[in-house]
């Protein structure tokens, strides 16, 4: 690779020449612009290239060494090293920065009000928030951490399964992280009762009447998948039904086109359900498309409800039987949560677990 950094410093900054090189370039090998095996500019090329004395760049690349980034040895040139978030040295400053990471899966409805809850957290405090897209990928959760580290936030806040377990994360505290809607999370969560929010939406189907009810589900592996299935079991057990294997469609993801493919392959059957539960509120809206294209009435040939309470399913006619997550409220005991746990509080042993609530409304039969 070419020995020409993108750096530039500021003789006039408050902060040092040394901090300014060595947080520029820790930058550069955390967002992967500085791969393992790089080598760093010699330190005298480099301090023409800046105009700065070749000691001040010697002291940077020190600095860079003791925290376990670049390996510097005499009469060689510094080497990038791997990036190691478990040993990072650099990761838990002191010095507040006044920031907080936010991490989401996705822009999707379901994040709206967690992201409303958590700036309306950090209104009341002097914070800056930034807010990263991992695009539902797992790799993309971890960047996100490393990068914000790299940035000195005082926490994160991530929301959804974004990383697995097992996987390597910063040591307790460096930077503190809140997990959301992350059933068994490797750390301090606020999670919802996702079981017995799926409990409350399949019995009021099944208090309707219903005996044979499909049921839509992201891949049963998610940890915030899970639960809602074996609510959905519950159930059908309480009123001596059976899982029939046949109506259970599991699909890729939440979006409403998999609700849409899931129903279809529902109301397709020579013996269709008589009512659908979807485990959530976009898959409910993709099976609502996919029974009025059919010519099929709701709530009068099949019964409808969602799981989420998201605010778009309250535009449809018939309005949509769900169950209401506190997704706002999450978000904004997660920012708590991190405010507390700056204060000394042990969080990661007392998982903030809240309550769910049918919202009723007319694609059940309700009138």
């Amino acid at each position: 690779m070419s020995s020409h950094l993108p750096l530039k410093l500021d003789s006039n900054a408050a902060v040092s020449l040394v901090s300014q090189l060595a947080g520029q370039i820790r930058w550069l090998i955390v967002s992967g612009s500085l791969r393992e095996g790089d080598q760093l500019p010699p330190v005298r090329e480099l301090g023409d290239q800046l105009g700065i004395n070749l000691h001040t760049v010697r002291a940077a690349y020190l600095s860079l060494s003791e925290d376990g980034l670049v390996s510097v040895q005499r009469g060689r040139r510094a080497r990038v090293l791997r990036f190691d978030r478990t040993r990072d040295r650099n990761a838990a400053g002191n010095v507040p920065s006044f920031s907080i990471g936010v991490i989401i899966p996705e822009f999707a409805p379901f994040y709206e009000p967690f992201l409303r809850g958590v700036e309306a957290a950090a209104a009341d405090q002097p914070l800056m928030l930034f807010i990263c897209n991992a695009h539902n990928d797992r790799n993309a959760g971890l960047m996100y951490i490393d990068r914000l580290m790299a940035k000195g936030v005082d926490g994160i806040v991530m929301a959804g399964w974004l990383v697995d377990h097992g996987a390597d994360l910063p040591p307790v505290g460096r930077p503190p992280i809140v997990f959301v809607d992350y059933p068994g999370a490797p750390g301090p969560s606020v999670q919802f009762n996702l079981e017995d929010s799926q409990r409350q939406a399949t019995s009021h189907l099944i208090g309707h009447g219903h005996e044979r009810i499909g049921y839509l589900t992201p891949p049963i592996v998610f940890p915030n998948v899970a639960p809602k299935f074996d609510g959905h079991g519950a159930a059908l057990a309480a009123a001596d039904l059976d899982v029939d294997p046949g109506l259970i469609v599991e699909l890729d993801d939440f979006a409403i086109t998999s609700g849409e493919e899931g129903a279809g392959r529902l109301l397709d059957l020579d013996d269709p359900p008589t009512a659908i539960a979807a485990s959530s509120d976009t898959l409910a809206l993709g099976a609502f498309h996919a029974a009025t294209t059919r010519g099929i009435r709701i709530p009068q040939d099949i019964a409808l409800v969602g799981n989420d309470g998201i605010e778009m399913a309250s535009i449809f006619r018939p309005s949509l039987t769900t169950v209401h997550l506190p997704v706002e409220d999450a978000g904004t005991r997660a920012v708590e949560m991190l405010g507390a746990i700056a204060q000394g509080a042990d969080m990661a042993s007392s998982p903030v677990m809240l309550e769910t609530r049918l919202q009723l409304g007319q694609s059940c039969g309700c009138p």
